[in-house]
C-alpha cells in the first residue's frame, strides 16, 4: 500500500468487513468469551461496523481475574482465566512460580506471551498474545514512525532511551525493532541507566502504597517503602545526570531520542544549564514519545524547549496514540491529528458503549473503540476507557481514513466515571469459567 493512511473510508470499510467475518470465525471457535459474546448477540455475520459493538470487550476485561488469585499465588486458576480471553489454551505447570513475573516468563517459554500494562492502578492488564503479534507489533512500530517523520530506516543514528525500561516482551521487541531500523552500527544504544521495571515490582509496589493510604501497612513496610522510594530517586538523579552528559558528547551525531516528555524536559533544561542547544546538535534530529503528561505538570512551553533544546523539527517528531490492547500505533500528522491505520476499525461509541455513533458529518466526542484485524492472540474488539474527538472526514494534512484529535481524555477521570455497560456481563462470565 503506497500510503496506508490515504484511502477513503467507503473504499476501505467492505475490505474491513470481510476481514472481521474471517477474524470472528477462526477466533470465536479458540476464544471462549467471544464465543459467548457472539451467542448472546444473535448474530450470524457481521454485515455493517454496528454489528461489532455487542461483540467488543470492555477494557477491564484483561483485568477480570480475582485479585485474590493474583495475590495468592493461584497460577494455574490465572492461566485458565487467561486462556479465556485468549487464543491458546489455560494448561501447563506452574510448579516453583514464585511470584507474577515468574508466571509471565513461564507462559512465555511456552510460547504463550502476556502483554501486560504497568498496573498503574494495583491490577495490570493481562492480554494474550502470540509470537505473530509480537512481530508484527515491532513492524508497525517502526513503519508508523516512517510514515510520520519521513525519515527511512537508515541505520544511521545513535538512539537514546531516556526512560525506564518496561521489562515486557512485547515492549522490548518493539524497542529492538527500532534500534534495528535506526540505531547506527557503530554507534552503541543508549539506555537510561536505571533498572527495568517489572510488571510484579510496579504492582506490589502500588500495593504497598494502597495499604499505607489506608492505614494497613506496618512500620517495618512503610520505612522499607521510604528507604526504596530514597534509593530510586538517587538512582534516577545519578541516571539523569550519565544521560545529560552523553547527550551532549553525542550531539554531533544524529539523534533518537525516546521517551515521554515528562522524562525529556528536565533532560532539555539540564543539557540547556551546560551551555548547549539548538545548533549545538545535529539539525536532523528526531524525537519519539506518546500519552500525554501522565499527570505530571509541565510548563506551558515544555515541547518547545525539549525540542529547541535538542534541534528537532516539528516534522521528526513521532508522536503516537495507542493502548497495550492494540498491536498498532497511530502515528500524529503535521496537523496534529492521530490517524487509524486501515487495519483497524474505528467505532465511535456512546459514554456506556452501547452505541455506534456517526462520524461521518464531522468531529464528534466518543467513547473510542476499535477492532485491530492484525491480533492473532486475542480478539481485537475493544473498549477502551478514552474520551475521544474523532472525524472521518479527511484531515487537514490532506490524508484520508478516520483520524482522532489531540485532546485525549480518560473517562476514569471525569466526574462521571468509567462506567462500561458490558463490564458486569463479561466479568459475570470470566469468572464463572475459572
Amino acid at each position: 500500500m503506497a500510503d496506508r493512511h490515504d484511502r477513503p473510508v467507503e473504499e476501505l470499510l467492505p475490505l474491513q468487513l470481510d476481514a472481521a467475518n474471517e477474524r470472528l470465525e477462526t477466533h470465536a471457535a479458540r476464544i471462549p468469551l467471544l464465543r459467548n459474546r457472539l451467542a448472546s448477540s444473535g448474530l450470524t455475520r457481521i454485515t455493517r461496523p454496528a454489528d461489532l459493538v455487542p461483540l467488543l470487550f470492555a477494557h477491564n476485561t484483561y483485568k477480570s481475574y480475582g485479585e485474590s488469585w493474583l495475590a495468592g499465588g493461584q497460577w494455574d486458576r490465572m492461566a485458565r482465566w487467561l486462556a479465556t480471553v485468549s487464543t491458546y489454551a489455560g494448561g501447563g505447570s506452574f510448579a516453583g512460580v514464585d511470584g507474577l513475573d515468574a508466571w509471565i516468563a513461564r507462559l512465555e517459554a511456552e510460547g504463550r506471551f502476556v502483554a501486560c500494562s504497568s498496573g498503574t492502578t494495583g491490577k495490570p492488564a493481562m492480554l494474550g498474545a502470540t509470537e505473530a503479534d509480537l512481530a508484527f507489533s515491532s513492524r508497525a512500530g517502526v513503519s508508523a514512525f516512517a510514515w510520520a517523520t519521513g525519515i527511512a530506516p537508515a541505520g544511521d543514528r545513535k538512539f537514546f532511551g531516556l526512560g525506564p525500561r518496561m521489562n515486557v516482551t512485547r515492549n522490548e521487541r518493539i524497542r529492538q525493532a527500532m534500534i534495528d531500523a535506526y540505531g547506527s552500527a557503530t554507534e552503541e544504544p543508549y539506555q537510561l541507566p536505571v533498572p527495568p521495571i517489572t510488571v510484579g515490582s510496579t504492582m506490589a509496589m502500588i500495593l504497598l502504597r494502597r495499604r499505607i493510604a489506608e492505614g494497613s501497612a506496618r512500620a517495618a513496610e512503610i520505612a522499607e517503602f521510604e528507604r526504596l522510594s530514597g534509593e530510586r530517586q538517587a538512582g534516577l538523579d545519578a541516571a539523569q545526570a550519565d544521560a545529560v552528559e552523553t547527550l551532549i558528547k553525542s550531539r554531533e551525531h544524529k539523534l533518537l531520542l525516546t521517551g515521554f516528555f515528562p522524562s525529556l524536559y528536565p533532560l532539555a533544561l539540564a543539557v540547556r544549564e551546560q551551555g548547549f542547544a539548538g545548533r549545538a546538535f545535529h539539525p536532523d534530529n528526531a524525537v519519539l514519545t506518546g500519552g500525554g503528561l501522565k499527570g505530571v505538570t509541565l510548563p506551558p512551553d515544555y515541547r518547545e524547549v525539549i525540542l529547541e533544546t535538542f534541534n528537532v523539527s516539528e516534522r521528526r517528531v513521532f508522536h503516537l496514540y495507542s493502548m497495550q490492547e492494540l498491536n498498532t500505533p497511530f502515528p500524529r500528522c503535521g496537523a496534529g491529528r492521530y490517524h487509524v491505520a486501515p487495519w483497524v476499525i474505528a467505532l465511535p461509541l456512546d459514554e456506556p458503549g452501547e452505541r455506534l455513533l456517526d462520524a461521518t458529518g464531522g468531529e464528534i466526542q466518543a467513547r473510542a473503540a476499535f477492532l485491530d484485524l492484525s491480533l492473532d492472540g486475542r480478539w481485537g474488539g475493544i473498549i477502551s476507557g478514552d474520551r475521544i474527538a474523532i472525524d472521518f472526514r479527511p484531515c487537514a494534512c490532506g490524508h484520508q481514513g478516520p483520524t482522532i484529535g489531540p485532546e485525549i481524555v480518560r473517562f476514569s477521570d471525569l466526574a462521571s466515571g468509567d462506567k462500561i455497560s458490558c463490564a458486569g456481563t463479561i466479568d459475570a462470565y470470566v469468572r464463572g469459567t475459572v
